[in-house]
């Protein structure tokens, strides 16, 4: 159901419309109603739109059932064998995990400082991209190593 809005304001149903007045001769020389009839000279109906339609079709079969395509042949597809083998279905929270697990191993254990027995507190935080392109925000401490390590990248 669509409604169209006029210049001042007044919304007009199409379907609506058409709905109501069905029956109605069609403006211009064409002699049929709304529906799309064929009308006769006194308003009968002479041959319905879907009549005219499915007669349309049956004389021009080429018309709108012919099965052709715009890409051209397409090369001939190897048979699909039926392996026993089902292939591996990953979540997204599997990739992620993996994603990661590849960051951590990456990381050498040199240049992560040592936690200190009392719990440290960041001054703040900078964004850091993972391989896998999520964004981390990864804490910064006082140290002035943290800064250094950012300064270089």
């Amino acid at each position: 159901m669509v409604q169209r809005r006029t210049n001042k304001g007044v919304i007009i149903d199409m379907e609506a419309l058409l709905a109501q007045n069905s029956d109605e001769p069609a403006m211009g020389n064409m002699k049929v109603n709304a529906k799309g009839d064929v009308l006769g000279k006194n308003g009968e109906i002479i041959q319905t739109a879907e009549d005219r339609a499915r007669a349309y079709y049956t004389e021009n079969p080429k018309s709108s059932t012919a099965k052709s395509t715009l890409k051209g042949a397409q090369p001939d597809q190897p048979a699909q064998t039926d392996s026993e083998m089902e292939p591996e279905v990953k979540t997204a929270e599997a990739q992620k995990t993996e994603a990661n697990q590849s960051v951590i191993d990456q990381v050498d254990p040199a240049s992560v400082p040592a936690q200190a027995d009392e719990e440290r507190t960041p001054v703040g935080y900078k964004e850091v991209e993972l391989p896998n392109g999520d964004i981390e925000m990864v804490p910064i401490y006082d140290d002035e190593d943290d800064w250094e390590n950012d300064a270089n990248s």
